[in-house]
């Protein structure tokens, strides 16, 4: 007995095909998507903050950034805002509101806050790039020294936390707000990709959301702090994290987290005649001084 087989309906099978890699592609997405949106709705505001409401801070040490509150719309969008005004010597001249907005796939825009601006911004971008040369010390000699200024410790060599805690006690240096840490400098090269990133500049501070929350700085052990707090921060990103709105780079943070050494200062309202007697230190190879003003707490105190 002989059967004959019917030749298979090849186009049906193919339309077939077609329909589950079709559903199984929409299920995927769907699945994706749901597990973004969870991360939007559940979580993204904390991460949002935490993530790029500090990344902002690092890239922009030429504003005093506050911190900030999140709000999610009907959309699955989330937006960060923070109040920040010019880190000047004098006193504010108001502040400008900012806004990071992070969207459903994790792309961000966070406008004027890709990185520093003016004479602090040039201070910061001097660091390893230009050689004392001995200007710092007459410009700070031609001052009166009761003047207050912000600017930048640039060291001779890269310090490891054990020396920075050492030249702190040395000047009675005590972390605070008007101290942060150089971990990396600014990076700029036509050749690579990016061809520039801002420099890494860091106060324990910059991950605080909470006002209330216990916070208090350690003196002049406050680098060892400092640096483990970064290192926690680095730890909470991830390779694919958008920080590309702020020209940071995750390798580079994670790179200046391993290597824990710390290329200069930012000071913020220092008097003078403090900032001088660092330059007889052989660990400060210059002091970049981007604004002065009188210290008004002495005049009206």
């Amino acid at each position: 007995m002989v059967i004959h087989g019917r030749e298979p309906d090849w186009s049906y099978v193919a339309r077939s095909v077609v329909k589950v890699l079709t559903v199984t592609a929409a299920l995927l997405l769907t699945l994706t998507v749901g597990e973004r949106a969870l991360e939007v709705f559940v979580d993204v505001g904390d991460r949002t903050a935490q993530v790029y409401g500090t990344a902002a801070r690092i890239a922009n040490p030429d504003k005093r950034l506050s911190h900030g509150y999140t709000h999610s719309g009907r959309l699955p969008v989330t937006t960060f805002t923070m109040r920040g005004e010019p880190r000047r010597a004098g006193p504010s001249d108001g502040t400008t509101e900012y806004k990071i907005v992070e969207g459903l796939f994790g792309t961000v825009q966070a406008p004027l806050l890709d990185g520093p601006s003016g004479s602090l911004a040039d201070a910061i971008d001097s660091v390893e790039a230009k050689p004392g040369d001995g200007r710092a010390r007459a410009t700070l000699d031609g001052l009166p020294p009761t003047l207050v200024g912000v600017g930048v410790v640039e060291f001779a060599h890269k310090m490891t936390t054990e020396q920075l805690v050492a030249f702190g006690r040395r000047h009675k240096i005590c972390g605070g707000d008007d101290v942060a840490y150089i971990y990396e400098p600014s990076f700029y090269d036509d050749s690579s990709d990016p061809s520039s990133l801002n420099a890494i500049v860091w106060n324990r501070d910059m991950t605080r959301e909470d006002d209330w929350a216990e916070f208090a700085y350690q003196c002049e052990t406050e680098p060892e702090r400092a640096l483990a707090e970064f290192r926690r921060w680095v730890g909470l990103l991830d390779e694919n994290d958008d920080l590309e709105e702020f020209e940071l780079a995750y390798g580079s943070l994670k790179g200046a987290a391993d290597e824990g050494v710390t290329y200069g200062l930012v000071f913020d309202r220092w008097k003078l005649a403090d900032l001088r007697k660092l330059l007889d230190d052989p660990d400060v190879g210059t002091i970049h001084l981007a604004d002065v003003a009188f210290d008004l707490d002495t005049w009206t105190g």
